[in-house]
């Protein structure tokens, strides 16, 4: 080992140390109720996580606990699973008006050490009802599948679409949305889950596409396809030539990058209908419009069958 190597070690067993000996002083100011115990939740990914993660920290406010979220991810990592697309803390700039704490840095070191709660919602099946019983302190770091009463109760209270947000692009194309009747938002879903994924499993297909387009074009007279993706240059370049579009009754919003996804959310959310993709983001557009009127397509795979209660027109293809 060289010495260059010697002193990163050191260093490393200095810090752990150091991180242990405020842990236990913490802990201890805690036993003596000294400082008050709080529910931390980890936030990372894009907007759709971070809405779900905000959803869960609103579960044990509501019962008066004090709820902070630790936002270390956008310091050290901040992008999708294969290192290429960014993600941004954008919760506050697309719902301002949301009451948030941050966690401070000591919680940040001693809540992973002492309080973890390592349970995620992709190892196992049904809700995570357990989360109604735990209490603070505790550091919930992992993805739960939040209860019923979360998505029907919680998300349309805490989330709705603000367009006073929207740049001066996006805000044009909210309003052709809005004086298109028969619009057809679409999400075309690519990055780290154009490829089989463990918890959303294949991605939507060519098929799909084709499915759901077709289904619209048999609904409605004149649809209006607005597709929105992570890789809209290839949804220009590979699927639009496979759909059966007509050339004045699509278009592809690609200016809206990574650091405007959440301006790309609300649009989606604006159209009348929708056709989603693997992920969370479309359905989450729906979510922010759930009503009778609105049509909301999605793969049929026993994967997002749990969707079937959350939205109110689902059409499984």
């Amino acid at each position: 080992m060289t010495k260059k190597q010697n002193i990163k070690t050191t260093i490393k067993k200095l810090l752990l140390f150091s991180k242990r000996v405020l842990s236990f002083f913490y802990a201890a100011l805690l036993n003596l109720k000294i400082i008050k115990p709080n529910i931390i939740v980890r936030m990372d990914g894009g907007i759709s996580s971070q809405m779900h993660q905000y959803l869960i920290g609103r579960i044990f406010s509501k019962k008066g606990y004090p709820v902070t979220y630790e936002l270390s991810f956008y310091k050290h990592w901040a992008k999708d699973n294969n290192g290429c697309f960014e993600r941004n803390f954008d919760l506050l700039k697309a719902f301002p008006y949301l009451e948030f704490k941050k966690s401070n840095w000591v919680d940040g070191i001693v809540y992973p050490l002492l309080f973890a709660d390592k349970t995620d919602f992709f190892d196992h099946e049904g809700e995570d009802v357990f989360l109604y019983d735990l209490k603070p302190p505790k550091y919930l770091g992992g993805y739960y599948r939040a209860p019923k009463g979360v998505w029907k109760d919680l998300f349309p209270e805490y989330f709705h679409i603000d367009h006073q947000i929207l740049d001066n692009y996006s805000y044009t194309i909210y309003k052709e949305i809005k004086e298109n009747i028969h619009s057809v938002g679409v999400h075309v879903r690519r990055g780290d889950l154009a490829v089989h994924n463990n918890a959303y499993g294949v991605p939507a297909s060519f098929d799909y596409f084709f499915k759901a387009v077709s289904y619209f074009y048999n609904k409605i007279k004149t649809p209006f396809f607005c597709f929105f993706s992570d890789e809209p240059q290839w949804v220009e370049k590979e699927l639009i030539e496979r759909l059966p579009v007509i050339g004045n009754q699509y278009k592809i919003i690609n200016k809206n990058g990574s650091d405007k996804g959440y301006m790309d959310l609300f649009l989606l959310a604006s159209c009348a209908h929708q056709i989603t993709s693997k992920g969370s983001f479309g359905k989450f557009g729906a979510l922010l419009c759930n009503s009778k009127d609105k049509i909301v397509v999605l793969c049929d795979d026993p994967i997002e069958y749990v969707w079937k209660d959350r939205l109110v027109n689902p059409v499984y293809l």
